[in-house]
This record gives structure tokens, sequence and C-alpha cells, in this order.
């Protein structure tokens, strides 16, 4: 049997609108979405605004981050980029209760006071706009020497990293990469497995009863879909 275009169309829109616990999911072209996200971001308000995209970045989440802060700077909007694993404690801390440790992965890797107090609080709306992006190699376990920074008064914070509502920081909005399961354990290095362990309690105790403004579907970032964005 041979369809016509419109009927493939219309197959097309049926099946493209994903749900998920009830969720419904719009599916965008990759760049549709960074420049949508781009958009929803710079109308949130005029003065700064701190945003946090909540995924490992082995699932793509830094580079979309990125993608949509070039994005951001096309609408005249200016981005500050950080990821939270330039923020990892030193690993005699880090580590203390073993390598493998889901408590630990949970809440003790990042540097969350530090991150604070030169991040968050200087690019508040009101803050002072001096910041760092960077406090610590995680490849070497070194302190990195880094120039303050002065950010204009409608800066746009993007912080990625994994389990971002673990950290008691104040967010203004925040995006959540989510994936399934079986598309994290894909995606996570075998070495890295142990962690999957985290990203399972994280989803029953932080990810399902707290607010996020948008969620995307990201199992395949070739195709991802979005919920709670407006697409007007």
């Amino acid at each position: 049997m041979t369809h016509r275009p419109a009927d493939r169309a219309r197959s097309r829109a049926t099946t493209a609108r994903r749900h998920s616990g009830g969720v419904k999911f719009v599916p965008l072209a990759p760049d549709t979405l960074v420049l949508r996200l781009a958009r929803w971001i710079d109308r949130q308000g005029p003065g700064r605004l701190r945003i946090g995209f909540d995924g490992p970045p082995e699932v793509g989440t830094t580079d979309l981050a990125d993608r949509v802060a070039a994005a951001l700077g096309t609408l005249n909007r200016p981005a500050v980029r950080v990821s939270t694993r330039f923020w990892w404690r030193a690993a005699s801390l880090r580590l203390e209760y073993g390598k493998q440790d889901v408590q630990s992965r949970l809440t003790g890797w990042v540097d969350v006071p530090s991150l604070a107090r030169e991040v968050f609080e200087p690019l508040a709306d009101n803050g002072s706009g001096r910041y760092l992006t960077e406090l610590r190699d995680p490849s070497r376990d070194r302190a990195i020497r880094q120039a303050y920074q002065q950010a204009p008064a409608d800066a746009v914070l993007l912080v990625d990293g994994p389990l971002l509502l673990t950290h008691d920081l104040p967010w203004d909005r925040v995006v959540r990469i989510g994936t399934s399961a079986g598309a994290l354990e894909r995606a996570l290095p075998e070495a890295a497995h142990w962690e999957l362990e985290a990203h399972q309690q994280y989803r029953r105790q932080w990810q399902q009863p707290a607010p996020v403004d948008v969620v995307l579907s990201y199992d395949h970032p070739s195709s991802p879909a979005v919920s709670g964005l407006d697409l007007r």
C-alpha cells in the first residue's frame, strides 16, 4: 500500500508526540531545540538568570548547554558557561569513602560552597558580577588559577552537570535532560557503571518530586523531544 504525502505527514504527527508518565513530549529537530531553548531563556527576564542543565555529559548535556550559550549570543544575550565537573572537590575529600561510594557521588563530589560563592552569588540579579568558571582540573586533581571575569547585568549563567538538584543552589530555571536507564547505561563508560545506582536513586528521591521547567527526552540527541517549552 502506498501512502500519500499528507497521510505520511499525519502519521508522523500522530506518532511524533511521545508520552512518559502522562507528560507529553513534542519532537524537534536538534537545531530547532537549541534555538527554542535560547529564546525561552531570553524571555525569562531582562536581568541575570541562573539556568541548570541537569544531566551527565556522556548523554550530550554539556554539548547542548554549549550550543544554547552560542544561540543566546545570536540574540545579543551574553552567556556564562560552567560545568560542575570543574568544581569537584579534591580527590582526597571526594573519594574519602571509596572510589565507588554512591552517596558520595550524589552529594559529596561537587564543592557546592565554592560554586555558590564564586558563581551563583555574584551572578545573582543583584550580585557583583565578578565570577569564576572553573576551580579545579578534574583530570589532574589540581586547582586552576583563573582570573576573575565580570558579567554584564543581563548575563545568563548556564550550568551543566549530573545530579544537579542534590546541590542546594538557587536555580532560576532547570532543564532536565531525560534519558532512559538503558540509554544512560550505554552512554556511560563501563568504568562508570557503578554510578547507575546513584542516578536511579536520584530519579526517585530528587527528580520525581522536584518541579523543573523543561524536560527533554534525550535518548537520541539527533531526535530529541521536549515538554514544558513554550513553542510559540
